[in-house]
């Protein structure tokens, strides 16, 4: 058990039987004693607010720019994917019609979300967005040979 005090202010923490325990604020002012117990979690909160703590959850800016990151990422390997479906397949040994509909069909939601990305207002970050449209026509491929089909299983 905790108790220390300053000028007008004591302070204790008290267990409480149920977790952290609880602290425990008296001060006394003209005889009398008035007392106020608060949770931890009232105390990181405060000190979060008057900034003598860094907030424990991240900004939502920094949530969004990391989801943002991560789903253009997802967005280029699932276009990655569907290219290479259509374009390396092994059509003379397997009918894969309906995984490269479904993979054509999953880049399709990947282009939606991303054209939703650029629609939101943004600190600039509208460039980062525009390699999210790129397609496989967009490039030059001549010096990049075709990767060789999948000949461990013909």
């Amino acid at each position: 058990m905790m108790k220390d005090s300053l000028p007008d202010l004591k302070f204790e923490l008290i267990a409480d039987g149920i977790g952290q325990g609880l602290i425990l604020l008296e001060q006394n002012d003209c005889g009398e004693a008035h007392s106020v117990a608060i949770h931890p979690l009232h105390l990181r909160y405060l000190a979060e607010q008057f900034g003598l703590l860094p907030a424990s959850d991240p900004p939502p800016q920094k949530t969004i720019a990391m989801l943002t990151r991560r789903l253009l990422v997802l967005h280029e390997r699932i276009n990655h994917l569907a290219d290479w479906l259509v374009t390396y397949s092994d059509f003379k040994h397997a009918d894969l019609s309906y995984e490269q509909t479904y993979a054509r069909a999953t880049a399709d939601i990947a282009d939606e979300f991303c054209a939703e990305l650029i629609d939101t207002e943004s600190t600039g970050a509208e460039n980062a967005f525009m390699g999210c449209f790129e397609t496989p026509a967009d490039k030059d491929d001549t010096d990049n040979p075709a990767p060789p089909a999948q000949a461990s299983l013909i």
